[in-house]
């Protein structure tokens, strides 16, 4: 017996002092705790809107770093007791806690409960990887140790609660309070601390957003083990138990934001991801009102015109699309669309789950990412059974400041949470229509008046882009005679454009158009919109007419400042007079006969003056609305990411218009009721109805020349009955 025990004496004693030596030299090669005095974590480049509002943030963390002081006592209260009750006592690591998470896990012959300390979870977070294995749970231990010889109490729990990952992208407390709740860390009550001390553990899982039920039953968890604990009396426990959780659910997508990428993309192109992390300033000219109106009323719109015309359209919501997938009967045969899942991307196919079935469709075009929800048509083709992925009918909606080019708003698609992918900035598309005003400002300057009277005969054109003769055709097959460049523009008339163009020239037309940021080619059918553009590009040529000739550049950042002060960058609007003013004012006369008397007739429910212009091209592929008014002007796309037809009569009056009407139903009465000004030059002259003329150019409507008498005689007899009465009075909405 004296042999045995001294052999087991000697075996332990041994493996004793091996494993003291194993932890000695371990802990040579761990961080120093030391470098925690000068440890600056990384923190969220914070984004404000033009008025000085938050409006979102840029970050490789979201983090805002605040001091215990200016954290609520409850707050820290109730992460103690969810995480470490005995934090004030022990040494970095709990041995109690240890003990007792030994025996509950043997019980339940599984890993039930953990014993790491809030110290030991941020040396954890801090330094080490999340493997789970016994080397690096000593290393956390020994770590945990020295930190609490190195730090305070108090020091340690600041760079806890401002270092944890709370979930939906948040890191801290004070992130996780502005995301949930939509406010500081500072205006948190009892029960809403709780819920923030209940996430540590299991973000995803205990999600407020996404798992209402289990957050409930995590924070009565959380208050029992405060009121256990001292913290809160056995009323409190009562009261907020059984209070209901009040979320700021817009906040479900914090930080998922076209706009926001759209300045992501440039901040760390120009200074590099560092300014992700450097708790930056960034104060821009988005407005945080007109940006949520604009996402509401591109998500309204798009569903409207799907419903409309039979189009398959998923919920803008993620969460709602992943209900309706898990809900659908399965059915696969030929006739049928389902909603699928993309389970995987290669270069040009898309694996999508539909229920236990997986099929390959072709990449194509689309812009779909893994984890999306897609609707799959299947159909039969040569007996074989086939399917395709559906494109989502997408749009684009661009608002700028009229005066300074400023951007005001900037949405580039359905649903940011469908499809990231911003239309705004990036999809090139053909204008239709939209493109008119170029060719009708370059006759105002070559001396024609909105009064001369253009052929609007169809005529054949050589097309040297295709080498054949082209016959422009006006919408639904309408055919005209003589039309006023007025009514021409105003009912948007094809062939009376393309005669106009032809008789102007190519040369002016592509001046004007390069001076406005839009690159024409000497093609006759580039006066129905044969280019590409972008909706901002498109939107910011508008601006020029809209402020007079005088075009500013967008811009959207307005300065920089860093931490210290220090101003990083600093802009403001750049503007250069490259139109005419008289001419371009005769042109913006025009373009609110758009909207009083032609294709844009519906956005006259403004009341405040607008103009603006319709655009729809071939098949119906593209629908647009471009309007203004003499303080903002704004831009609407709408079409598929595949160039491919809406269906008949998706012209840009039937879809585009009503997403505009919308949004500037909000956006127009911000500012004050104003007419767009006129400079020295122009003259208003009855002309049958009032009509801007160049000063000098207005005899073709006077009655001193026989010209003028013969002109008029001739607009009266052709021009519509509605284009005879005068301007209605523009009236303030009650």
């Amino acid at each position: 017996m004296r042999k045995l025990f001294l052999f087991f004496l000697s075996f332990f004693g041994t493996l004793f002092l091996l494993s003291v030596v194993f932890v000695i030299l371990m802990s040579f090669n761990l961080p120093s705790p030391k470098a925690l005095k000068d440890w600056k974590p990384p923190q969220a480049t914070v984004v404000y809107d033009y008025k000085g509002r938050p409006f979102g943030d840029i970050a490789i963390q979201r983090r805002y770093y605040v001091q215990l002081k200016d954290i609520p006592p409850h707050v820290r209260y109730a992460f103690i007791s969810a995480e470490d009750k005995n934090f004030y006592k022990h040494p970095g690591i709990d041995p109690i806690a240890i003990i007792r998470a030994i025996i509950k896990n043997i019980y339940t012959r599984e890993i039930k409960q953990g014993a790491s300390t809030i110290t030991q979870q941020l040396a954890r977070n801090l330094f080490l990887t999340p493997e789970k294995s016994l080397s690096r749970k000593i290393k956390e231990a020994i770590l945990a140790i020295k930190i609490e010889r190195e730090f305070p109490k108090d020091k340690i729990l600041e760079l806890y609660l401002n270092y944890i990952y709370l979930g939906q992208g948040a890191y801290g407390v004070e992130a996780a309070s502005r995301v949930y709740f939509g406010k500081s860390v500072r205006e948190l009550t009892v029960d809403e601390a709780a819920i923030l001390a209940s996430l540590p553990k299991a973000p995803t899982k205990y999600n407020p957003f996404r798992n209402p039920e289990r957050i409930i039953e995590r924070r009565n968890y959380v208050l029992s083990r405060m009121l256990e604990d001292g913290y809160i009396t056995q009323e409190d426990f009562q009261e907020y138990s059984q209070k209901p959780i009040k979320l700021r659910h817009e906040n479900r997508y914090y930080g998922m934001d076209y706009f926001l990428d759209y300045l992501k993309e440039y901040v760390v192109e120009k200074y590099g991801e560092a300014i992700l992390a450097g708790g930056y300033a960034i104060y821009t000219t988005i407005d945080r009102d007109l940006q949520e109106h604009a996402k509401k009323v591109m998500e309204r719109g798009i569903l409207r015109v799907a419903r409309a015309n039979g189009i398959p359209a998923l919920p803008a919501d993620y969460y709602e699309a992943e209900k309706m997938y898990k809900d659908q009967k399965v059915e696969i045969k030929p006739g049928k669309v389902l909603i699928g899942k993309i389970k995987d991307i290669s270069a040009d196919e898309y694996l999508v789950e539909i229920g236990q079935e997986e099929f390959r469709a072709k990449k194509g075009e689309l812009n779909f990412e893994k984890g999306d929800y897609v609707f799959v048509r299947f159909y039969r083709e040569k007996g074989e059974l086939k399917w395709e992925v559906l494109p989502d009918l997408q749009g684009a909606l661009v608002a700028l400041d009229a005066r300074t080019g400023a951007i005001r708003a900037m949405v580039g698609g359905y649903s940011y949470m469908r499809s990231p992918f911003n239309r705004a900035v990036y999809s090139k598309r053909q204008p239709g229509s939209a493109i008119k005003p170029v060719i009708y400002l370059s006759a105002l300057m070559k001396g024609y008046t909105q009064a001369n009277i253009i052929d609007a005969s169809p005529r054949s054109f050589y097309d040297p882009s295709t080498g054949k003769d082209w016959t422009p055709r006006n919408y639904e097959g309408i055919e005209y005679g003589p039309v006023s460049l007025r009514t021409a523009l105003a009912k948007s008339i094809n062939t009376a454009t393309v005669n106009l163009l032809a008789e102007i020239g190519f040369d002016l037309p592509i001046e004007i158009g390069k001076s406005l940021g839009l690159d024409l080619k000497p093609y006759y059918s580039m006066a129905l919109g044969s280019i590409e553009v972008t909706p901002l590009e498109l939107t910011s040529a508008y601006q020029a007419f809209a402020n007079l000739g005088l075009k500013c550049k967008p811009y959207f950042i307005v300065k920089i400042v860093s931490l210290d002060g220090g101003v990083l960058e600093e802009n403001s609007p750049q503007c250069e007079q490259v139109l005419p003013p008289q001419e371009t004012r005769v042109l913006v006369d025009m373009l609110r006969a758009v909207v009083l008397e032609g294709t844009g007739a519906s956005a006259s429910s403004i009341q405040r003056f607008v103009a603006g212009k319709t655009g729809t091209t071939n098949d119906y592929m593209d629908a647009w609305f471009v309007g203004f008014t003499p303080h903002i002007v704004a831009g609407v796309w709408v079409g598929f990411d595949l160039k491919r037809s809406m269906g008949k009569g998706m012209a840009g009056s039937r879809v585009a218009l009503p997403v505009w009407i919308d949004f500037m139903s909000f956006a127009a009465y911000m500012y004050p009721k104003e007419d767009f000004p006129t400079p020295e030059g122009v003259v208003f002259v009855e002309c049958p109805t009032y009509m801007a003329f160049v000063s000098g150019t207005e005899g073709v409507c006077g009655s001193g020349s026989q010209e003028g008498k013969e002109q008029k005689d001739e607009l009266e007899g052709i021009v519509d009955p509605k284009f005879l009465q005068e301007q209605p009075e523009v009236k303030e909405v009650p």
